[in-house]
């Protein structure tokens, strides 16, 4: 049995790109570097066409507000997925492959979601709670993202606005990397 992180321990590093869409929708997705101790996470050299695991979010708005030299966008609550892709296969220039594995989890971001630029950069912060998880055999073992991020995680992210030419059907892309912890537990209420 594998057993949970400690509250505020690195749990997953993320590797993604947000894509708009012609509608003005945004979408982000990606794979990861580190899994919560799962490994191989690659099936040769790391990047996108090895990586076993992926992730995509549901498509989602973005409200942008200025406040002096700094842009503050506004996102809405929304979800995202967790794959397992047993033949890796993801490719930036087509965002589908990254939603064609087994589903292995779905979290749900708790809140808005506010994001900063400053010059080049955008920083973001956020906590998704774990909606659902099943079991999984990889490597030889049995794993479940319920026993490893029980709670669920908060990410910070860092984007560069420096576009990246996008793919058919969508208007601007940009990539970033993530950075997760566990959240702790909900501390136990006297006499249970």
């Amino acid at each position: 049995m594998h057993l949970p992180p400690i509250a505020g321990s690195v749990v997953w590093y993320a590797i993604g790109r947000f894509y708009e869409s012609q509608d003005g929708r945004l979408r982000d997705l990606g794979y990861f570097a580190h899994l919560g101790g799962i490994e191989p996470l690659f099936a040769g050299p790391p990047g996108e066409s090895t990586a076993f695991f992926t992730f995509r979010a549901e498509p989602f708005t973005s409200q942008t507000l200025q406040n002096g030299d700094l842009s503050v966008s506004l996102e809405a609550r929304g979800g995202f997925t967790l794959y397992l892709n047993r033949e890796p296969r993801g490719d930036f220039s087509k965002p589908d492959t990254f939603s064609q594995g087994e589903p292995i989890a779905t979290f749900e971001r708790l809140s808005l979601v506010v994001g900063t630029t400053v010059g080049p950069v955008v920083n973001n912060l956020f906590s998704a709670a774990l909606r659902s998880s099943a079991d999984f055999t990889f490597g030889g073992r049995t794993w479940n993202l319920a026993n490893l991020i029980p709670q669920g995680i908060t990410q910070m992210g860092t984007a560069s606005t420096t576009e990246i030419p996008p793919p058919s059907g969508y208007t601007k892309v940009l990539p970033f990397v993530g950075s997760a912890m566990a959240l702790g537990r909900e501390p136990r209420q006297a006499g249970r």
